[in-house]
């Protein structure tokens, strides 16, 4: 949202203001920001609102009277995409799901890229999951990418193998270091298995 537009004139840093969405803090894509800001109207709620026991209570009279999947059909999407709203709406504006990750068990004796070896097997946690690759922390303050060749269905669990995307964040791995550029600050690793 811009205000303070100056019309008629050239706009400039100075006369514009962003106003942040409050839906930005929650687990909700911007995608989907129309059919939440349906929904918080369906229920008579606010923006103001969100993250608090109101907005909870207000969730579940709606929800208690027609149901999730009538809610989802006349706001005319998924049943899951509903989920997804209500959790972002009713979840406090604090709430981070990557606390509640175990920290994993890094090497004492590696702490920088200059310590890594091509070859080195060390334990990470999968930081963020693309459709290229998998980027592990390793320890050394720059995260290393498994790219998605490396990822194979014999290196994953049998019910990671059913899912889209392998490893998501939060998960422990072993990794193998292939290759360090330094000047480049990256780092390839391979997945020897998920722990």
């Amino acid at each position: 949202m811009v205000t303070n537009e100056k019309l008629g004139k050239k706009k400039n840093k100075a006369d514009a203001t962003l106003i942040p969405n409050p839906l930005d803090q929650t687990c909700i894509h911007p995608e989907s920001y129309d059919i939440a800001v349906r929904f918080l109207s369906f229920i008579g709620g606010t923006m103001c609102e969100i993250g608090k026991p109101e907005m909870q209570q207000k969730i579940n009279v709606s929800l208690g009277k027609e149901g999730i999947e009538e809610t989802a059909e006349r706001l005319q999407t998924t049943v899951h995409t509903l989920q997804v709203i209500i959790d972002g709406l009713s979840q406090p504006k604090t709430f981070d799901i990557r606390t509640d990750f175990d920290k994993p068990d890094f090497k004492r004796s590696i702490v920088c890229l200059e310590d890594l070896q091509v070859g080195t097997v060390l334990t990470g946690k999968v930081e963020n999951a693309t459709l290229f690759g998998v980027f592990v922390d390793i320890g050394v303050g720059k995260a290393g990418l498994i790219p998605i060749r490396f990822i194979t269905e014999a290196k994953l669990s049998k019910t990671k193998r059913r899912r889209s995307l392998g490893l998501g964040p939060g998960e422990k791995v072993e990794v193998k270091v292939l290759n360090v550029d330094i000047p480049r600050s990256r780092i390839s690793l391979d997945l020897l298995r998920v722990l």
